[in-house]
């Protein structure tokens, strides 16, 4: 810039061209910066423990451990992970080195969630996918869906009691749509499907407006039906960002000592597609009784 001292006349044209070059030269900065990259589409991804004969097991995802100890009847923290397919895979707590008890490739779509969960079959340990749809309620209203997770157990019907049938015909390993339901207290009746044979009684579930929920039906350690409801969602303004169910243990993401993962923390663009919800660290409320026999 040594040329602008060369003299009054030349600093006084210089000053005079000013208010035409700012234009031209923000303009040409402009253009010239390098545009910064959009995030990258993701999504949502926790484990439910639903193999009653299982012990406690550790969830790793493309090779990497985020989610440990994870026990029976627990689902852990939803893991925000790049949209697209990972490969899932389970091994027993605390033994990196242990093959894989479970593992499967699968698809995590952009701005929503899925459960990755661990079922019993009749020929052992399998992984079930659920879609969990994540979605807002209508006003005063909460969705709550059932995952029938029981193996060996034949199809079930969800009724409230002395009220109308909630679900019908559930089979073995399927999970209902999510259905708008008024926030309240309700008891409710796991039936033998098409009869009103009572296996479960799930008495003063509570819901509360604005809220997402699942309701999984398991095979307890005892062999008798048991239920865990498990919280989804609650609206409030942010994204979701947790998952542990009070009163069912669960883990928070752990990243690899090696590799700490991008996905864990919570991106911009999940923030804005996720506003008005979030996974709060307590359980919908139930007191289960069994009926005699």
């Amino acid at each position: 810039m040594s040329w602008i001292r060369r003299g009054r006349g030349v600093a006084v044209t210089v000053a005079l061209g000013v208010g035409a070059l700012a234009s031209t030269g923000a303009a040409t900065a402009s253009a010239s910066r390098p545009k910064e990259d959009a995030p990258a589409p993701s999504g949502w991804v926790r484990f439910g423990h639903f193999a009653p004969a299982q012990a406690p097991v550790d969830l790793y995802v493309d090779g990497n451990e985020v989610a440990t100890n994870v026990a029976f009847k627990t689902v852990s923290s939803y893991l925000n992970v790049p949209a697209g397919t990972h490969t899932f895979s389970v091994k027993p707590a605390s033994q990196p080195d242990a093959p894989d008890l479970l593992s499967v490739e699968a698809g995590v779509p952009a701005d929503n969630a899925e459960t990755i969960a661990a079922v019993t079959t009749r020929d052992g340990l399998a992984v079930q996918v659920y879609d969990d749809a994540l979605a807002s309620p209508p006003p005063g209203e909460a969705l709550v869906r059932f995952i029938h997770s029981a193996p060996d157990v034949a199809a079930v019907d969800i009724a409230v009691t002395d009220g109308p049938v909630i679900a019908a015909a559930i089979p073995y390993p399927s999970a209902t749509p999510y259905q708008a339901i008024a926030a309240g207290t309700y008891n409710v009746e796991v039936r033998e499907a098409g009869t009103t044979n009572v296996v479960v009684k799930v008495a003063g579930w509570s819901i509360a407006a604005g809220v997402q929920s699942s309701i999984i039906i398991v095979k307890g350690l005892d062999g008798n039906l048991d239920v865990v409801p498990v919280l989804d969602a609650a609206a409030v303004s942010a994204a979701p960002v947790g998952g542990v169910q009070t009163g069912y243990g669960g883990m928070a993401p752990k990243p690899s000592s090696s590799q700490r993962w991008p996905f864990l923390a919570v991106p911009v663009l999940l923030a804005a597609a996720f506003a008005g919800w979030r996974l709060r660290r307590r359980a919908t409320s139930a007191t289960l009784v069994r009926t005699p026999g």
